[in-house]
Parts: C-alpha cells; structure tokens; sequence
C-alpha cells in the first residue's frame, strides 16, 4: 500500500462540532433482518491463507446506535452510522488517525489533473463485491450520478457540491450532470468547480461517498431506492459482509475473504449498543473487546490502573476553545488580554490530569503546521492591553456554559477577574449556549471538538458568511483560507498556513484553550486496533486479530 503526503486544505463548517459531541445510548426496535452471504456462499469467511479464523468473535460497543444499514439512508451524518457503513461498503481512501495521512483503498492511487481541477483515480483492481464481481470505475460513476439525482432523498447532498455539473446543493444540474466519469473500466476522473488538491476533497468528503453495486441496483428508480428490500441483506465491497441486524441493538457483520487489503481476522464482529457509563467496566469484564467513545481522562488512567490496554492519542487532538462573540467584544486588545489573562495550564492539569498543550491557535501544537507561535500567560500584559482599549471595568459580560465545564467556567472567571474583566456565569443546554452566542444574548462560551492535522480544520468558526458561534464579519480569515485552499505548491502553501496562524493569533476571534490527548481502551486479546482512527470516520478492521 503506497501512502500519500496529506494536503487537506478545504473549508469546514461548524458541524464538525456536532459530530463530535455525539454520545449516549441509542434506542430502537427489536426488529431482525438476517445473513447476507460471501462470494463463496458462506456466511462468515476463514480468512486469509491456511489459517481458519471463523471461530474468532470480536464484540465493539457503540455508545450510540446507528440510523441504518444504507450509507445514504441518513441525514445525520454521525460518526456511529458512518463507522457501520464503512465497514460493509468501501470508500476511495483510508484516512489515518488525526488526519495524518491518507491510504489506499478502493483506489489504489490518485493524482490532481488538469492544473488542479480534477482527480484522478487509480482504482484497486483486486476490489471486488461481496457476491463476487468486479468493482469498477463505472460503480463509482453510477453511485455519483445515484447521490445527486433529485429523485434520491439523499439528505447530505452538499457534500457532493464540489463535483462539477451540481448545484449548490449538490444536484446534478441536469440528467447525469455531474462530473465523474470512468476512463477505463479502473480509472475514475472527478472534476471539480475550482481548484481543490484531490487529498482535500478525500478528507473532507472521501467518507460520505460508498460505492454502490450497479448490477444489482441499477434497474432501481431513484426515487425507488430507498424502500428497496436490496438493504435487509446488502452487498457490498467493504471488509465486512453483512449477517444481521437487530435495529437499534445489534449488528452482526462477517470477514469478507476477497477483500482487496486482505480479509479481517475474525469470524464475526458484532456491534453492541451501550450505555456509555457500562463501557470500561464490560470491557474489564470480558464482555466487549473494545468501544466507540474517547474515556475521559480520569476513566482513562483508572483503566489503566485496572490493568486494562489503555492507549494514548499521537496527537493530542481534543480541543477546548473559549468562544467570543466579536460583534459584543469588537476590540480586538481586550480579547487578546482575555488569552493572556486565562491559565491555560491549569485547566489543563484540572480537566486533564496534565495530558494536554497550551494552545495559541487552533493548529495542533508540534503538528506538520504548527509554525511555532507559543502562548503563556501574562496578567500584567492583559492589564495593559485593556487599558489601551479603555476597558470598563464596570463591564459585566454574559458567558453560557453547559453543566459538564462549571468547573473550567469558575477558573477563566477567576482568572479574568485579575485581569479586570467580569463576568457572569449562566449555565445553559448546548443548543441554547449556541443560538444565544449567535444572537448575541451570551458574549462568551465554551466548546469542545476534535482537531486535525491540517490548518482549516476550525475553518467554519471564522465565517463572515454565516451566523457563526463568534459573529465574525472581517472578511480578511476566509480570504487567506482561499488562498490557501487554493494552493498546489506545498512551499507556497505553508507559508500562507504561517501567515494565517499570525492572523489568527493577533485578531483572536477566539481563544483556543488547549490540544489535550485522546485515550483509548481495549481487551488483551484484541490486536492491531488503533482507537483513534474511529474520529476520522473509518477503522481499518483488516487490521485486526486477535490473541487468545
């Protein structure tokens, strides 16, 4: 497997918040649907080579449930759906923990064509589908014109506006529009309406696009395709083949022998819904193998304590930002004395137990494009700055938090208060905190997300455009992210990534707090899972086996 150096440079929207805030338990009926077979008519598949690994079982916890076994079958988007779906349908590329780097999937290599305009794909010519036939350029050609015809009540079509020959919306802008095409049966052309490096529109949109089987699904109208009973017992050409369901319960999935990066280790993977407080203690149990959601730091190092396989992030890519509203703190002095004034430190040994880095923007500290601007704090600096700006000290501003960061809340307002700043706390539901900073009841607020190894990842907080959490109208953030998503040369390019961190450091819209760690918890027995690769919206099962 060739990798491929990451250039991901699009813009984000603040959904990517939402999805990382996604937990707690899923409901659902108890209704069953049953055993899809393999290209050999077996229901779960031996493996690889000599060796027999039906017998394996690998049980994983889903702390929430997924929508449905059809990839285009839900509007949510969440994380939960989009693992279930990767598992059984194959997508263009494996995107690596972090965002660090992106690997060979369906396709087996890819190049930028026509000065940037288009990608080309190099499809894996291995790829087959789960009843045994060839996957090729034009099952990727048919499920692109599939997910934008208007017919299709795709509900995240948007995704796909990028592609030329869509709207806005990302419907074709006429029949079979839209521009992906197959120049050979294993070459697939996608051509775009600007300039966009192919490795962007991969991690950025690589994970809502499944290949879908032609053969089998193209006599089906559009309109049709939803309700057909094609997805109580799907093919596809993923890892996994599909066994059953329980809806909203259980998913049982087997390994699919002929897949192209080699067939998973197991007999059968089960996924289990799960209460989120039930995780750590049913994998000390040896109930569960491993579960889809970060531990908090403290369960994390209790784990540990237990005995169990408890694995640290290689990045430390959760992140906690400050929000201001900037309509309602226009001066750009009184929010830099804000992040001068704010112990980063020791928030970070509080909430963190010590596993994070103070932050001076969104980039990940000591990450690829980190250019090296470091923050410390500077009481007498924040001092000064808000008397420059003729700060009244007599100012009581309004910051919403939810009930999970009273604590952090109770430090920053002990902290600004040295400075001189006061504030009021008010604790609030996550959708009040936001729609209140948007309207500017609240001034201030608190955010936790998921960071990435590539400098537009917070992209969206920063967007004149939109009714952002900050109430950003400069226009001078999206200009240089333009620029910058538009740039091919790589030394170019990093030099508009440092200049943009600058911009971001000296306006501070907001202040990132700290990067903290990710931990992850597994059994003994399970080997070759990396726990961190579940954010990115993909799991490399054929990674994984398993020691008895």
């Amino acid at each position: 497997m060739r990798k491929r150096t990451m250039r991901v440079l699009s813009l984000l929207t603040a959904a990517v918040l939402s999805a990382s805030l996604l937990a707690g338990c899923g409901g659902g009926s108890a209704t069953e649907t049953t055993a899809a077979q393999t290209s050999e008519g077996e229901e779960t598949a031996a493996g690889e080579g000599t060796e027999d690994y039906s017998d394996v079982v690998i049980t994983y916890g889903m702390t929430s449930a997924w929508d449905t076994v059809n990839p285009y079958g839900s509007s949510s988007g969440s994380m939960y759906q989009q693992l279930v779906a990767d598992k059984i349908y194959d997508r263009l590329a494996f995107i690596e923990e972090a965002g660090s780097d992106i690997t060979a999937r369906g396709a087996a290599s890819w190049e930028s064509a026509d000065d940037g305009m288009a990608a080309i794909f190099h499809l894996d010519e291995n790829a087959t589908w789960h009843d045994g036939e060839p996957v090729t350029a034009e099952d990727w050609v048919f499920t692109a014109q599939l997910i934008t015809d208007p017919d299709f009540p795709f509900g995240l079509k948007s995704e796909f506006n990028s592609w030329a020959g869509t709207t806005d919306a990302g419907i074709e802008e006429s029949e079979n529009s839209v521009m992906v095409e197959a120049l050979d049966d294993y070459t697939l052309k996608m051509t775009f309406k600007t300039v966009t490096p192919v490795e962007d529109w991969l991690l950025l949109h690589n994970k809502y696009y499944y290949v879908l089987p032609e053969h089998l699904l193209g006599d089906i109208a559009p309109a049709d395709m939803m309700s057909d009973s094609f997805w109580n017992s799907p093919i596809g050409s993923g890892p996994c083949t599909f066994i059953s369901e329980i809806s909203g319960s259980e998913l049982q999935l087997g390994s699919f022998a002929d897949y192209q990066l080699g067939a998973p280790k197991f007999g059968k993977l089960v996924l289990k819904v799960i209460a989120s407080t039930n995780t750590i203690t049913s994998v000390a149990a040896g109930e569960m193998d491993a579960f889809f959601q970060a531990p908090t730091t403290d369960d994390a190092l209790a784990a540990q304590d237990m005995g169990l396989d408890v694995e640290k992030s290689a990045e430390p890519t959760s992140v906690v930002a400050f929000l201001i509203n900037n309509q309602n703190v226009p001066d750009k002095r009184v929010r830099q004395a804000m992040s001068y004034a704010i112990d980063k430190e020791l928030l970070i040994d509080q909430q963190l137990q010590g596993q994070g880095l103070a932050s001076a923007t969104c980039i990940i500290p000591g990450s690829q494009w980190d250019s090296g601007i470091t923050w410390e704090r500077d009481v007498d600096k924040a001092k000064e700055l808000l008397a420059e700006a003729g700060w009244d000290s007599s100012t009581v501003l309004q910051m919403a938090v939810i009930s999970s960061r009273e604590s952090m809340a109770a430090v920053i307002q002990q902290n600004l208060a040295e400075a001189g700043i006061n504030i009021e706390i008010q604790t609030v539901e996550l959708a009040t905190m936001f729609s209140g900073l948007q309207d500017g009841t609240y001034d201030l607020g608190i955010c936790g997300t998921t960071a990435m190894d590539y400098p537009l990842w917070m992209s969206g907080y920063y967007d004149y455009q939109n009714a952002t959490y900050c109430q950003i109208t400069d226009t001078s953030y999206a200009e240089i992210q333009d620029a910058i998503a538009g740039e091919l040369d790589e030394n170019v390019r990093k030099e508009l990534v440092n200049e943009y961190q600058d911009l971001l450091y000296d306006e501070m819209p907001l202040v990132v707090l700290y990067h903290g760690y990710g931990f992850s918890v597994k059994s003994d027995r399970l080997q070759g899972y990396n726990g961190f690769e579940g954010s990115m919206n993909n799991q490399a099962v054929w990674r994984w086996s398993v020691t008895e």
